[in-house]
């Protein structure tokens, strides 16, 4: 009979196959040392690419986490913050880097209300 499996032999055969063929295999942990952060790229940005690439490590260590973020972090205000204090674990980089984030995007706002009323008072 066509597209049936006639004994165990082959059945054993087909299931291997299948199963491994589809399985996906954890990358290593020298994957996230290819993770730089761009120069025109965001800190969101790039904790975004990070952490995606680390979910695909298999029990990756906390340290080499912090360590592999850290070392392809631009130079910049953070990283310094993260240099002066540092982080014990990656919970600890992320927390830090969204107040960081969070403070930034207070200060832009705070830039561009100035520049609104400026506008409106040029248009009277």
């Amino acid at each position: 009979m066509p597209n049936s499996i006639s004994t165990f032999k082959d059945l054993s055969a087909q299931f291997t196959s299948h199963f491994i063929g589809g399985h996906r295999y954890k990358k290593s942990t020298t994957c996230l040392m290819n993770i730089k952060q761009q120069e025109d790229e965001t800190l969101r940005s790039y904790i975004t690419r990070f952490n995606k690439e680390a979910l695909s490590i298999d029990e990756v260590d906390d340290k080499i986490l912090v360590a592999a973020f850290i070392n392809e972090l631009r130079k910049g205000k953070f990283l310094f913050s993260l240099y002066k204090d540092d982080p014990k674990t990656m919970s600890d980089v992320l927390y830090r880097a969204t107040k960081y984030m969070n403070a930034e995007d207070a200060l832009l706002a705070r830039e561009e209300k100035p520049k609104k009323r400026e506008t409106q008072e040029d248009i009277r």
